[in-house]
Formats: C-alpha cells, sequence, structure tokens
C-alpha cells in the first residue's frame, strides 16, 4: 500500500497530478480544490494516497490529509458512490460541514454535488450516520438540533462583544438560511459584525 507520495510537482491537468519521485513519475488524481492550491510546478508536494483497485486499472487518489483520505475511503463504501463523486463531494464540503449535514439528516444540502439526486443523498446521509464520529469533533447540540461547530465558535466570539444571543442567533440565521456553513470563523464574525452594525444604523 502507498500511503503517501512526496515528490516535485511536474505538472497538472484537470485534476490530476503528476509527481516526481527520485525519477519516477506518479499520476494521482485529487480533489480539484487541492489542483487550486498547489505550489508552482518544481515545487515539492506532499500527497496521502488511496489505490483504488479495478479490474480493468489501477488509479492513485491523492489528499491534502489523512482525514481527507478517511472520509473518502468511507464515502467509497456507500452503496452508489464511486471515487469521481466522493472527490466531488470532498471537493464541496469541508470534513466539519459533510459531518453537521449528516448529523442534521440534511439530505437536501447533499444535493449541491454534482450527480447526486435526492434518492442518492437520502441515502448516503442514512449510510454516514454514526460513521464519521472520531473523524470530526462532534457538533455543539442546541435543543436538540446539532449546530456546526463553526457556528458555535462564531457565536461565542460575538457573545463575548457583549451582543445578545437573541442578536446573535438571529443574525447567524440570518446569514447561513439554512446552508452549509463553508467560511471559517473569523470570516463569518466579520460578517455578522457588519451584518449587526447595519442594524445600530438603522
Amino acid at each position: 500500500m502507498i500511503a503517501f507520495i512526496r515528490g516535485t510537482l511536474k505538472g497538472h491537468e484537470d485534476n490530476q497530478v503528476l509527481l516526481d519521485v527520485d525519477g519516477i513519475g506518479y499520476e494521482v488524481t485529487v480533489p480539484p480544490g487541492l489542483v487550486r492550491s498547489l505550489p508552482g510546478v518544481g515545487q515539492e508536494v506532499e500527497v496521502y494516497t488511496h489505490l483504488y483497485v479495478r479490474e480493468d486499472c489501477l488509479q492513485l487518489y491523492g489528499f491534502r490529509s489523512v482525514q481527507d483520505r478517511a472520509l473518502f475511503r468511507l464515502l467509497l463504501r456507500a452503496q452508489g458512490i464511486g471515487p469521481r463523486v466522493a472527490l466531488a463531494i470532498l471537493d464541496t464540503f469541508k470534513g466539519e460541514d459533510l459531518f453537521g449535514i449528516v448529523a442534521r439528516g440534511d439530505a437536501h444540502g447533499l444535493q449541491r454535488v454534482p450527480g447526486v439526486g435526492a434518492k442518492s443523498a437520502q441515502r448516503l446521509v442514512l449510510e454516514l450516520k454514526g460513521k464519521l464520529d472520531g473523524l470530526f469533533e462532534t457538533p455543539v447540540v442546541d435543543q436538540g438540533v446539532a449546530v456546526p461547530r463553526v457556528l458555535d465558535e462564531a457565536s461565542q466570539a460575538l457573545l463575548s462583544l457583549g451582543y445578545s444571543r437573541q442578536e446573535v442567533e438571529a443574525v447567524l440565521k440570518r446569514m447561513t438560511r439554512g446552508q452549509p456553513v463553508e467560511a471559517a470563523v473569523n470570516e463569518l464574525v466579520r460578517s455578522a459584525l457588519k451584518e449587526l452594525g447595519k442594524g445600530k444604523e438603522g
């Protein structure tokens, strides 16, 4: 098993990268988001790999972290999910956001992924339920509803600045509108402060 590859980036095309490791070229398929974050050609790159075996080919898939690779492997075990859809899921959601979607049973949110329809989204939520524990922190539960940790941290930061819980909950709810949270905590806090400032100006 090839656990990881560290080599010189020779180039990339679409979502495949070519790494030179001591004169041997490895073609590795990675999530599109990882391609966009690569350094320039000639720089060193390290990816954690999974060897996908089929009767007609062997294909290496690469990820920026062990956690992403573990999630990819879990997705492959789900009915009807192949490598292409699994990569699309990883490219659409951060792991913590996917954890929150599964915890909330938000099948509709999963339909943002290209190739995932209503039925496959519902089935995937059921199949992943409880299987992501240990990969990601358990989301905070507020009044029986699972809340993504990024929202909880943003909420605590705003409360510490003197805003009331009612103000904080209202602005965060208005900003997310039930959609998966993709912003970092500091970005979310800055946006919320702008919204709260507008409210005071009005």
